[in-house]
């Protein structure tokens, strides 16, 4: 038990272990601590780690769905994303250890962890590294190595009873090891020594030839196995138990080599524009900066250059493509394909991890034609491996998770993925919002009927990039505001019900109107913690209703419903028993008339209206109930 062992080698002093203890005594008697962000990182160290060793001397480290016999669980589950790295306080980076601190303070049961190794340019998600966990996010102060620092963060999701999952990337960065330790299975080209052109007069679609990159990659092989053999290195990744010296001379090595290949010329392509076809063009050299250029393109020749991700270089799934066309003849390229779809087994084995988040797989329907690969992204075949191989038989139960920002439901559930993000984070909560969750609630049902295992979509409250420029360029979180991000909170929680129940997806902040996710991901800094108390407060009292009436939520079935541009409201019957959910999109009160006439349900209920903890008793008299007000209610009848 690793939080036993860092209380052992740290004990705590007498003001931890008090300050443990009354964390302690509120998570038993709530569930949770009903406490903002700041006050969770506020806690001293020596106070989190006695709360996690007490909590693990009477409850397992394991996995809490490990007895699962398939992932059926992930469409039941609710997710929070956190970037480990953001989660510090003033200048301070945010460590493993420190992230642990938020957890008992956040309303889900899955953890979805952000990029957690090496990177480049200050993003996590141009990873350089596969299995060497990023130096920065490790408090090298206690006595544990950087991996049992990551296996404690996830000991202590399951001692709360949390599923953790982690990011898989199609791709890395430009010059990342996973390159240099397996040049065959990227794509490469070599330039003159001028920089002018490809080597050879070699045209790039030549030099894209299967042939011809066996022959580069054999080259950069062999440079590679020089810088190795003269540092007395075997591999670039660091491994667990090495000191921080061998960590370092091993980044040092990795440093020199990437210089050496630029030096004789050898680049990666980089990947490819969403919209683009194909892989990127090579286009020229930028002497000044040392680096080689790309042209990327779409189907109808228009310039992709400003959404293109210049310094990420993606796995060869495919061979065959051209740059920026369609390729003549593609085919799935085994290597690549096996490579990535084992990534996921390191983490899942050595560090208890319970669901996989695939990264950048937006466009892999539209992506192939007639089952060939028109560009460098994965296709539907080669995530399918990914998913089967993620599971073992002493592991069924590990989830996949698809990052796509849509509604393909059929498609992404015949892949084998459990739950798709969605595309809630891209619209405020309105009309058209509520009718498509509607729609989308139809077809749930429908896509699950018979099914053992179902397939769902998140309700996005926010997610790590919607302050991204080609989303809403800021937080959504300030854009929204406390109102605004009220309603959100309220819609994921009660806009779908029984087959089509769909997964809250929150990112930590969603929690106290902290912000800055995107700039974080980006950047070496933290999150803008507001620390909210007034919205921290709405935060779990919506969540303790929603515990009150899950179960009514997961047999119910949405039976009757109605939207308009100023309101909506909609009905979940169990039985006789029915929960109404009420919203305006807009605070001034307004009359509501909700028509129950022809459903079977009870009388007798109460009104929760999220401002008090102390629900309003209610009586029908008649198939109607008449309300006046604005902003969110709850009716409970039969409660």
């Amino acid at each position: 038990m690793l939080w036993q062992q860092l209380a052992h080698l740290r004990p705590p002093s007498p003001d931890d272990r008090a300050r443990g203890e009354a964390a302690l005594d509120e998570y038993a008697r709530l569930g949770y601590l009903r406490r903002t962000l700041p006050a969770m990182f506020s806690l001293p160290d020596g106070a989190i780690i006695h709360f996690y060793a007490a909590l693990s001397a009477d409850r397992s480290t394991d996995s809490p769905f490990r007895h699962y016999p398939d992932s059926r669980w992930m469409a039941d589950a609710d997710f929070c994303f956190i970037n480990v790295r953001a989660t510090g306080l003033k200048s301070a980076p945010g460590t493993l250890i420190h992230a642990a601190k938020a957890l008992p303070a956040l309303r889900v049961n899955a953890l979805h962890l952000g990029p957690f190794t090496a990177y480049d340019h200050q993003c996590i998600y141009i990873p350089n590294a596969l299995r060497t966990i990023a130096p920065n996010i490790v408090d090298r102060s206690l006595p544990l190595s950087a991996e049992d620092q990551l296996r404690a963060l996830v000991q202590a999701a399951h001692l709360l009873g949390m599923a953790v999952g982690f990011d898989l990337e199609p791709h890395v960065a430009q010059f990342g090891i996973p390159v240099l330790m397996n040049p065959d299975l990227f794509r490469w080209i070599r330039l003159t020594p001028d920089r002018t052109a490809l080597t050879g007069g070699l045209t790039q679609a030549q030099m894209m030839a299967e042939p011809e990159q066996a022959r580069i990659a054999a080259a950069v092989r062999a440079i590679v196995a020089r810088g190795l053999e003269s540092a007395g290195l075997h591999d670039l990744e660091a491994v667990e138990g090495e000191p921080i010296s061998a960590v370092k001379q091993k980044r040092a090595t990795y440093h020199s080599l990437i210089v050496a290949l630029i030096r004789q010329g050898y680049w990666t392509l980089p990947v490819q524009s969403w919209a683009g076809q194909g892989v990127p063009a090579f286009s020229g050299y930028n002497h000044q900066g040392n680096f080689a250029t790309f042209d990327y393109r779409g189907a109808n020749g228009e310039d992709l250059s400003e959404s293109a991700y210049h310094v990420l270089t993606p796995v060869k799934f495919s061979t065959g493509q051209m740059p920026n066309r369609a390729p003549d003849h593609a085919e799935p390229y085994p290597p690549g394909i096996e490579f990535f779809a084992q990534i996921a087994g390191y983490w899942r084995d050595r560090f208890g991890f319970d669901f996989i988040r695939y990264d950048s797989v937006d466009h892999i329907v539209d992506s192939v034609r007639q089952g060939m690969p028109l560009s460098d992204r994965p296709t539907p075949d080669g995530l399918r491996t990914a998913i089967a191989r993620s599971r073992t038989p002493a592991k069924p139960h590990i989830g996949n998770l698809a990052e796509r920002m849509g509604e393909e439901v059929e498609d992404y559930a015949a892949m084998g993925f459990d739950v798709m993000l969605g595309a809630d984070m891209l619209h405020h909560v309105d009309r058209r919002a509520v009718e498509s969750a509607f729609a989308l609630n139809d077809r749930l049902t429908a896509l699950n009927a018979g099914r053992d295992r179902r397939h769902s979509v998140t309700w996005a409250i926010d997610t790590h990039d919607t302050g991204n420029p080609g989303i809403w360029g800021e937080p959504l979180v300030k854009i929204a505001g406390f109102e605004g991000m009220r309603r959100r909170h309220f819609v994921s929680r009660f806009i779908s019900a029984g087959a089509a129940r769909r997964p809250k997806y929150e990112a930590l902040g969603s929690q106290d109107l902290s912000y800055g996710l995107f700039e974080a991901n980006i950047r070496d800094v933290n999150l803008t913690w507001a620390g909210d108390e007034a919205f921290n407060r709405h935060y779990h009292r919506l969540e303790d209703l929603y515990a009150r009436y899950r179960d009514w939520i997961a047999r119910g079935w949405i039976v009757r419903r109605y939207a308009a541009e100023d309101c909506a409201w909609w009905v979940i019957q169990d039985g006789t028993r029915a929960l109404i959910a009420a919203l305006t999109f807009h605070l001034p009160a307004r009359d509501f008339d909700i028509h129950l006439d022809g459903l079977v349900i009870a009388a007798d209920g109460v009104i929760h209206d999220f401002e008090t903890d102390d629900p309003t008793p209610v009586h029908l008299t008649e198939p109607r109930l008449r309300l006046t007000f604005g902003g969110l209610r709850l009716i409970a009848l039969g409660a």
